[in-house]
């Protein structure tokens, strides 16, 4: 078994940190358990420099500041595969935001690999290792670890510098590193992967299909639910289901009475939110004419531009060897063509590649 070190104590963190911020480049990854919790609980942070992986017990270990000195402050570039998840989970702990990232997914689709391609697809790649998947579902949080949980959580940074390295060389190669450090850019800013329950609606499932003069009580009743969901620290689900918060949409409950007829919603949830359920449904106004916040059917001719900047984006992505998701997603295309043209497309490397085209054709 491929050696690693475990790091249970504050004083082996300072020190395993020192050495580590002397490797200039440091791969970063991390397990963490989200099944009855809002924030995803930290349970353990993976690290390599440029000897054997180390791993973090952030269960054991009180005081993180090492780790986030290495990551802000140390120089060193910190390399992690698909970087959101993981700087959520840090940053539960301390600010998360690292100095200088390279996102190897990121990379990846710069370099003709596809979207959101896994680690384990790419370490096959690069190194013919075939790493297992025996431990995808494992409890991070149980102690002790067993080692094979362990050996598998350290080959998750064992290949990184790897991956980085043959990236690199690609993306040099094909001149488009400033492209992707433009990206990793935004990949650290904090408000990429920090929560924020004001745009919680975006995300709200089954919204489009609800009639216009009940989308501003979603609206509202999804942002109650995830600040609420982040206060208590608990499942948005868990405080009112998706189902039940479109129903209450459609038919707003003036009364706890109507509100107990809804389905879906607990006798508990009912106590403790029913007041408030009542309430947001109470002040919110229900006119049709006050804007459509999720429009349901786009017109046909709406239809054919989205489809024809769709085509343009794919031929190009096919053209320099991109992903073309790099460019733009279609609902970001369909927010364009009702209106908004503050999207990425416009901006940076993409305006550059794409954009202008787009603008020039379907403005």
């Amino acid at each position: 078994m491929a050696g690693f070190t475990i790091i249970e104590r504050d004083d082996q963190l300072e020190i395993a940190c020192a050495e580590l911020s002397s490797a200039g480049v440091v791969a970063l990854d991390t397990e963490f358990m989200r099944v009855k919790t809002y924030a995803p609980v930290l349970c353990l942070v993976q690290l390599r420099g440029t000897g054997n992986p180390v791993l973090l017990d952030p269960l054991a270990i009180g005081d993180l500041a090492p780790l986030r000195a290495l990551m802000k402050d140390s120089g060193a570039e910190i390399v992690l595969h698909s970087c959101r998840q993981d700087l959520e989970a840090l940053d539960t702990r301390i600010d998360a935001s690292p100095g200088a990232l390279f996102d190897t997914q990121v990379a990846a689709a710069f370099c003709g690999f596809g979207d959101q391609v896994s680690y384990a697809a790419m370490v096959a790649e690069v190194t013919g290792v075939s790493l297992p998947k025996d431990h995808t579902r494992a409890d991070w949080a149980r102690r002790p670890l067993p080692a094979s949980e362990l050996a598998y959580a350290a080959d998750d940074v064992r290949y990184l510098h790897d991956l980085r390295d043959y990236l690199e060389e690609r993306l040099d190669r094909y001149d488009r590193m400033s492209w992707f450090r433009e990206e990793c850019r935004r990949q650290i800013a904090p408000e990429t992967w920090r929560p924020d329950p004001g745009k919680a609606w975006l995300r709200l499932k089954g919204a489009a299909a609800l009639p216009v003069e009940a989308q501003e009580t979603a609206r509202r009743l999804a942002v109650w639910r995830e600040q609420k969901a982040m206060e208590k620290n608990l499942p948005r689900e868990w405080v009112l289901p998706t189902p039940a918060l479109l129903s209450i949409s459609r038919d707003p409950p003036g009364s706890m009475a109507k509100l107990a007829r809804v389905e879906g919603i607990s006798r508990g949830a009912l106590r403790r939110y029913g007041d408030a359920l009542v309430r947001i449904c109470r002040e919110t106004p229900r006119n049709p004419g006050s804007g459509v916040i999720w429009t349901q059917v786009l017109a046909p001719d709406d239809r054919r531009r989205v489809k024809g900047i769709m085509k343009l984006l794919r031929d190009v992505a096919e053209d320099i060897g991109i992903s073309p998701s790099l460019l733009a997603n279609r609902a970001a295309v369909e927010d364009f063509v009702r209106g908004t043209v503050e999207i990425e497309l416009f901006r940076g490397w993409r305006r550059e590649v794409a954009g202008d085209r787009v603008l020039a054709d379907y403005s």
